[in-house]
């Protein structure tokens, strides 16, 4: 019997998930006195202490490697590997947990109602002290990772859910900040090429561009906003030619990333179009594109790898001190003015 049971069903008889199981026997400081009572009479019905499950686990860990209590284990949740934007703050994450002695694990797996057991069972089996999520969730699905794991939400954040702290940026005010850099190089037809509307800082950045363009008496035309469902530069290549087959094309096109804005330029270059002459470009993220691009790219310089740095310090801080009251954290940014316009 005892050989038998596993974490899974100790889960289940407790009616919480296995990482609450694996928070208790491995942190059960951080776990509520109801919850902890609730997993130790899972155990009695199984005829079984956490102690059995415990040496279990330290006895199946791979050889030298260091138990969890020692050496955490943090679970990075990136959106997409084809947005060069992550790079640094992966570089910043990496290198903050290796000097605090911790692991890391990088997924794309994305919690959501009808996967957060499996994903819960992902966690447990890799016995995660901790969550870095870079993608918007809904309040209910940070409710349950809240009630299972510390977790800071990192650049994307769900700013209704107070519970769970974000490091991240003002999306809003500079995205206005630049556009009123193109509104003062002269620019009227002013077009918003974006990602998907899923992403709050695409929310944000196009509500700064359309108060801006109101604000300034210019109207946000339908065919002038254009969002691409993914991260994928052929298919942001493609939807980038609509802007320059247009009767009255834009003077100028404010892309949500540099990698969009790139593309922006490639396809208007092909068409016979001049940039910046015909046609200003203005990008965000300061990554490689934007200085690989011919011309060079202004955009907005986001302080990636200290939002990685920073994420992981405010996690790490959590997992020790789960009390702990965590400020949220915006990170100044600047415009960086080149070529393009």
């Amino acid at each position: 019997m005892k050989a038998r049971v596993t974490i899974y069903d100790i889960a289940k008889t407790a009616g919480v998930s296995p990482a609450t199981v694996s928070r208790m026997i491995h942190q059960p400081n951080i776990v509520t006195e109801k919850t902890r009572n609730k997993i130790l009479d899972a155990f009695a019905v199984h005829q079984i202490s956490p102690e059995d499950l415990s040496t279990r686990s330290k006895n199946s860990q791979i050889p030298g490697k260091r138990n969890a209590l020692s050496s955490p284990t943090i679970l990075v949740c990136l959106p997409t590997w084809a947005n060069p934007f992550y790079n640094d703050i992966l570089e910043g994450i990496t290198d903050y947990l290796r000097q605090e002695h911790c692991h890391m694990i990088v997924t794309q797996e994305i919690p959501q109602r009808s996967t957060m057991f499996s994903f819960f069972n992902y966690c447990a089996s890799l016995q995660i002290a901790g969550i870095i999520i870079m993608y918007p969730l809904s309040e209910d699905i940070l409710r349950q990772l809240h009630s299972a794991y510390p977790v800071v939400q990192c650049s994307e954040y769900n700013p209704f859910y107070t519970k769970i702290p974000y490091v991240s940026i003002d999306d809003y005010a500079v995205s206005k900040a630049a556009i009123a850099h193109l509104i003062g190089a002269g620019c009227k037809k002013i077009a918003f090429f974006s990602s998907s509307y899923d992403y709050r800082y695409v929310q944000n950045r196009y509500r700064a561009y359309k108060e801006m363009l109101v604000g300034n008496g210019m109207a946000v035309r339908p065919e002038y906003v254009i969002q691409v469902s993914d991260f994928s530069y052929q298919r942001i290549l493609t939807t980038a030619h609509h802007f320059f087959r247009l009767a009255e094309p834009p003077d100028a096109i404010f892309s949500t990333s540099d990698k969009h804005t790139h593309a922006a330029i490639k396809a208007g270059l092909s068409m016979g179009f001049s940039i910046p002459e015909d046609i200003k470009v203005f990008g965000f993220d300061n990554t490689m594109y934007a200085t690989l691009s011919t011309p060079t790219i202004s955009t907005v310089e986001q302080p990636r790898r200290e939002l990685g740095i920073q994420s992981s310090r405010l996690l790490l801080e959590l997992i020790r001190n789960p009390s702990a009251q965590i400020t949220p954290l915006l990170l100044p940014t600047k415009l960086v003015i080149r070529e393009s316009t």
